[in-house]
């Protein structure tokens, strides 16, 4: 009959006695079994080890990503914003050059010139729009995205001081504009015109260096254009009178007033009461006579003027001064 079992001899060091072991044939089975198992084991073990590190890093990746894509976000909205400023600034400038104010929504960047994109649809569509090659990280999509956006917000930074710099010029032309004599200074009707004519009172012909707009004493008389009064008070033969500097070697004179409203050294604006029609000095009748000088030499009023209707042409060149 087989042996059931196995004998192990341990023969220790000469002298000792020998030592014997039986071991059953099944149980070594199952021990050689169980070890199998064992390192089977063990190596799935470091299988799952090695897999779980490689997930973890690749979440780490993808949430350094997530991080980034966050911070792109948050540059697209700040430049947003400053498309918000641009988008005043165009305001702006439209308003003082006396243009048509466009709609936020035409004025706003789109493509093709209709549609427009809010700051994270503008984001989701640059990001689907990088293509990496195979085996490249989503990060250098991400870090090339980033660059286009530092590059894009340099140029919005510079647009930006372009238009303060073109807002700037438009508020000085502005200026100018406000302290240009483009108004007439009181409503009536002109009865003499710039240019020569016959004195009613020597008959003699002799040049008008202004223009007469008759209308009933008292009727206010205002500053055509932002200024500062240089005198007020007695003139000769043009009685009560208000000279006005403009700026920009343009004056203004106005004679005959029954009063006047402002005084010496005072700043005026465009619209403000500066005197009364009147009949003061040497007159047949009441009227403002009015005159416009470029370098000190009077030029006529009527060239001026961009309201031509305020004042209605019924003289010929011959009434009173």
């Amino acid at each position: 009959m087989a042996k059931k079992f196995y004998t192990v001899l341990v023969l220790p060091d000469a002298g000792s006695q020998i030592r014997k072991f039986h071991i059953a044939k099944p149980l070594l089975r199952a021990l050689a079994v169980t070890a199998s198992l064992i390192f089977v084991a063990f190596l799935f073990l470091i299988y799952q080890t090695v897999s779980n590190t490689g997930h973890l890093l690749e979440l780490r990746q993808l949430r350094t990503t997530a991080s980034e894509q966050g911070d792109l976000l948050q540059k697209f909205e700040r430049l947003e914003d400053q498309m918000t400023q641009l988008r005043e600034f165009d305001v702006r400038l439209r308003t003082a050059a006396g243009l048509e104010v466009k709609s936020a929504e035409s004025s706003m960047v789109g493509v093709g010139g209709a549609d427009t994109l809010s700051s994270r649809a503008l984001m989701v569509a640059a990001l689907a729009h990088q293509t990496l090659p195979a085996g490249s990280s989503t990060k250098i999509g991400v870090d090339n995205l980033g660059g286009e956006l530092d590059r894009l917000s340099r140029e919005m930074n510079d647009r930006n001081k372009s238009f303060q710099g073109l807002i700037g010029a438009l508020e000085a032309k502005r200026s100018l504009l406000a302290s240009t004599p483009t108004i007439w200074p009181v409503k009536g009707w002109l009865t003499a015109g710039f240019g020569q004519r016959r004195s009613p009172f020597t008959g003699q012909r002799q040049m008008h260096e202004g223009v007469d707009i008759s209308n009933s004493v008292g009727t206010p008389i205002i500053a055509p254009a932002d200024g500062v009064v240089t005198y007020t008070g007695p003139l000769g033969g043009f009685g009560n009178v208000v000279s006005v500097n403009h700026g920009n070697k343009i004056s203004t004179f106005y004679a005959h007033l029954q009063q006047h409203k402002v005084s010496q050294g005072q700043r005026v604006r465009r619209g403000d009461v500066i005197g009364l029609v009147g009949t003061t000095g040497r007159v047949t009748g009441p009227h403002l006579h009015y005159e416009i000088q470029v370098n000190e030499v009077p030029v006529d009023p009527t060239k001026y003027v961009i309201d031509p209707e305020t004042v209605k042409f019924l003289g010929n060149g011959e009434s009173a001064e």
